[in-house]
């Protein structure tokens, strides 16, 4: 039996909570750190922060939101095994998200409110086991029920250079039946170095690599009522070829979205 699923974006709304800051910290550049992602910043009122251990290991991402100049602020704190992959992500007062590896692959993400274990996913790999194939996850049916049930897959394919071709969605019934939800396909890739996934669904993709490079199209279609949005991304990029700035455009050309500006160590 295949063995969990997905967090596509960073869901801001969803983890931040309140704490006023007097000013946006900015991490304090060091040369051991130098050419790591620093800053990645949402338009002008969402940021994360990037910080790192001596060794360079990514130790904390605060997010945070400016509200009317309030700022609510959310950080996560990472922590390694001996084999130096992440054994840990805390959730500042919040939830915890514990990691589980066969192989040197990640096999398992348990997520823990309050200590207890309220949900998990499992990783399927290729036969090589170097490409990851799909994500289950298993979840409680109510906070006090005993046991999970297996309630969504994610599927992955890839282009022949390996970047991420397409990524499906599916709910699963009670008798465990697939329902296909969205599916996601990336196209017209650039040969620069891919950064996002630093930040992007980092709970539970820490340390999975699907996407050596940039997409620069993105079509997402909704299976349950037909309908498709592209999505189309303009770069520009730093002297050693990561990006520095990214563009949301509509089919049209018109902006979609907050330009995206990556800072550096």
């Amino acid at each position: 039996m295949k063995s969990s699923n997905f967090l596509m974006l960073l869901m801001v709304a969803a983890f931040l909570s309140c704490g006023k800051e007097s000013n946006k910290p900015v991490p304090v550049p060091g040369n051991s750190l130098t050419g790591k992602l620093a800053k990645v910043s949402f338009g002008s009122e969402i940021y994360d922060s990037l910080f790192y251990t001596q060794d360079g290991k990514l130790s904390k991402i605060s997010v945070f939101f400016d509200q009317g100049g309030v700022f609510y602020k959310e950080s996560f704190l990472f922590s390694y095994n001996a084999n130096g992959k992440v054994d840990k992500v805390q959730i500042e007062q919040a939830d915890e998200f514990r990691y589980t590896y066969v192989n040197g692959l990640l096999a398992a993400v348990s997520r823990y409110e309050n200590g207890v274990k309220i949900g998990y996913k499992f990783y399927n790999y290729s036969l090589n086991g170097n490409k990851l194939e799909s994500v289950e996850e298993y979840e409680k049916l109510t906070p006090g029920s005993v046991g999970f049930v297996y309630a969504a897959r994610v599927d992955y394919n890839y282009h022949p250079d390996g970047n991420l071709k397409e990524e499906v969605k599916y709910q699963i019934d009670q008798f465990g039946q697939a329902t296909k939800q969205e599916s996601t396909l990336y196209e017209d890739y650039d040969q620069h170095v891919n950064v996002d996934q630093q930040f992007r669904n980092f709970l539970y993709m820490s340390g999975v690599q699907t996407m050596q490079h940039n997409p620069k199209k993105v079509t997402r279609k909704d299976a349950t009522n037909g309908t498709e949005q592209v999505y189309n991304y303009q770069f520009n990029y730093t002297n050693k070829q990561t990006p520095a700035k990214r563009i949301m455009t509509a089919n049209t050309g018109g902006p979609l979205g907050p330009e995206i500006t990556y800072s550096y160590y």
